[in-house]
């Protein structure tokens, strides 16, 4: 059987969990001491992912009218309500951060957003992949999935935020995030083998171009190499924006092929029925 990617789903999660992951990002070097003009463009970047990321949920709603039903059933607490809520969290955070770097906020209520931030952040990355926890999907129905999910949605935002603070030319934090973003990275491997070996090495390999193309050599070893290359360049080099543009565009193809491979694996339970009524179509026909 086919799968179906249902690729507004794959899109939402991707850029939602990257712009909220490179929002905490934002949030924890203004912790650190960073200033407002790295900070806030990493702030509006990320806005602007999220924006993205909600633009494409809706389009999987088909209608505009289903997503303004969805919005009347926030508080029935299901997979979909509750992403709309960390969406809508975060996104009030970011504007009310953005204010804050713009109109000369101090210094305590930046840090204050900045700390909700993360958690937002992080939450909204979980939430995306929470949702799909369904029990009649054995593929789908561990928290390894959503932890794979938060844990590649931080390692490239670990590295938009690196990029793009960089570009900035006002950033001075840029050593201590690219260590952190070196340990996100290192986490991101970690969750993904779970879930990898969640699935099962035989089943993954049967889509071979996502498994070893995607996720391991783009999510796995890119990434580690990218990350490694950023933790030693000097942050005002080229050679580290360039470090960062391309560990930015490998964890995100990383995590792009762990979503396809959920739906990929996704309808494997399927196959049973088919075995099921082609063996009860023999039996008949003896």
């Amino acid at each position: 059987m086919t799968p179906k990617i249902q690729w507004p789903l794959v899109l939402f999660s991707l850029l939602a969990g990257a712009g909220g992951c490179a929002f905490a990002f934002a949030s924890a070097a203004n912790a650190l001491g960073e200033g407002v003009g790295a900070t806030g463009v990493v702030a509006a970047a990320s806005l602007a992912l999220i924006a993205v990321g909600g633009i494409c949920s809706v389009l999987h709603l088909a209608r505009p009218q289903h997503a303004f039903a969805a919005v009347t059933h926030l508080l029935s607490f299901s997979g979909i309500s509750v992403e709309l809520i960390m969406l809508g969290v975060t996104g009030v955070l970011m504007v009310a951060y953005l204010a804050l770097c713009w109109f000369g906020g101090s210094e305590a209520a930046r840090l204050a957003v900045g700390l909700a931030g993360i958690v937002s952040g992080l939450g909204l990355a979980f939430a995306t992949g929470h949702g799909y926890l369904i029990s009649s999907k054995p593929a789908w129905n561990t928290v390894k999935l959503p932890l794979a999910y938060t844990g590649t949605a931080l390692a490239a935002g670990g590295f938009l935020y690196l990029v793009i603070a960089a570009l900035s030319g006002e950033a001075r934090e840029l050593a201590v995030i690219s260590w952190i973003t070196g340990v996100c990275v290192l986490a991101s491997v970690a969750t993904l083998a779970v879930y990898l070996a969640h699935l099962g090495l035989a089943e993954a390999r049967r889509h071979a171009l996502t498994l070893w193309g995607g996720i391991v050599a783009c999510g796995m070893a890119a990434s580690v190499a990218c990350a490694a290359a950023a933790a030693f360049l000097d942050p005002s080099s080229p050679a580290f924006i360039a470090a960062a543009a391309a560990g930015a565009a490998f964890t995100l193809a990383g995590g792009l092929s762990l979503r396809v491979l959920m739906w990929q694996t996704g309808v494997a339970f399927l196959s049973f029925f088919d075995d099921a009524q082609a063996r009860r179509s023999a039996i008949l026909n003896c």
